[in-house]
């Protein structure tokens, strides 16, 4: 227990404002302990038992010690700053996908006491960046979104060997953290339950297929086609560019310019929605002649219950990715823990009139009692 003298410093105030006053000196004094021997138990240094790790961290809970950052960073060598760099290309930065992820990101910065370091380059010279915050020692380590196949900010980083967590995954993921949805089994469940509910010439919307996960979905679409061995053509396949969702309207056009499509699958609800005015100009009616299936992040100021009986969904929070992103990585910085992959939980909603039976079993919606 921390000396009476060592409560009352805490409890000093200066011109109507409480001032934390406790040093790590302080503390070092009030439990007999050595100032390294503190300072490692605080950092979790395997070298301090666990009943002197406790013992220490109760005096900080009561103390309201807080560790002077760059004091803590000259003895861990560690910043408690995360990186993100981001592609500076028009419209990535308010894409809404984008702003999800942002949010869970620093809603997850807070809980673990990080600074989060942002920054914005253009793609083509993204390393320079990387090279310059790992020679200057400014963050921890780095966030990567949006991976494309054999990405070279991951071969850069890899080289580099510094932590890092990909919001995504390549070729490479067993070498890296990363946390990511199963893309091609998700769009392969999609397109397998428009097939098993009789239709024959469907509609893939996807987003940028420069990016592995737009790569997967195309995949996951191709997959269905051939376990069901139908014929290569029956799926229309159209894409954006970065960022996703402001070609909803333009593309589903496209799509419904063959009469013969009758289901269309979106990679963002925001395309789905986009879409819709395309669909009543065609005559076509969703939840009606025309089935509709879409991904959906979770975007907080997106709207869907309109579309809650008429489009098939497949749910997963972008923002609790976000959360995720930082908890691997923080495990990578402060515990050295090896690369690790997360991959979401994904629920589906299915539209009326759509038999879900022939879903894997791990999406299929439970019957109502």
């Amino acid at each position: 227990m921390l000396e009476k003298q060592t409560r009352i410093r805490r409890s000093k105030a200066r011109g109507g404002r409480r001032e934390n006053r406790v040093t790590i000196k302080d503390l070092a004094r009030d439990l007999g302990l050595s100032i390294t021997t503190i300072s490692r138990a605080l950092n979790g240094y395997s070298d301090v038992s666990e009943k002197t790790r406790l013992r220490v961290v109760e005096a900080v809970r009561e103390s309201g010690y807080q560790p002077n950052r760059s004091a803590q960073r000259l003895v861990t060598q560690r910043t408690h700053s995360l990186g993100w760099i981001k592609d500076e290309r028009a419209g990535a930065i308010a894409d809404p996908h984008f702003v999800e992820v942002f949010a869970g990101v620093l809603r997850a910065c807070r809980t673990e006491n990080y600074d989060l370091v942002f920054a914005a380059g253009h793609h083509s010279s993204q390393t320079s960046a990387y090279d310059r915050s790992i020679r200057e020692h400014s963050v921890d380590g780095f966030i990567v979104d949006l991976p494309q196949p054999r990405d070279p900010r991951i071969s850069f980083l890899l080289d580099a060997d510094v932590p890092f967590v990909v919001h995504g995954r390549e070729s490479r993921s067993s070498q890296y953290s990363w946390v990511d949805i199963d893309n091609a089994g998700i769009f392969k469940a999609l397109a397998g339950l428009m097939f098993d509910n009789g239709h024959r010439r469907i509609a893939l919307v996807n987003g940028d297929e420069h990016f592995a996960y737009a790569i997967e979905r195309r995949k996951g679409v191709n997959a269905a086609i051939r376990q069901r061995g139908l014929p290569a053509d029956c799926v229309t396949y159209l894409s954006t560019t970065h960022p996703m969702g402001l070609a909803g309207y333009q593309l589903t056009e496209q799509a419904l310019a063959d009469p013969s499509v009758t289901a269309i699958l979106y990679s963002s609800s925001i395309m789905a929605m986009e879409g819709q005015a395309a669909v009543s100009r065609a005559g076509r009616v969703a939840g009606g002649d025309l089935a509709v299936a879409t991904m959906d992040d979770g975007l907080r100021h997106v709207d869907l219950s309109p579309y809650e009986d008429l489009f098939t969904f497949a749910r997963s929070p972008l923002r609790d990715a976000g959360e995720r992103l930082v908890d691997a990585l923080v495990a990578r910085c402060e515990r050295d823990e090896p690369p690790s992959g997360k991959e979401m939980d994904v629920t589906f909603h299915i539209a009326q009139g759509l038999d879900s039976a022939g879903l894997p079993k791990k999406w299929r919606p439970a019957k109502a009692a």
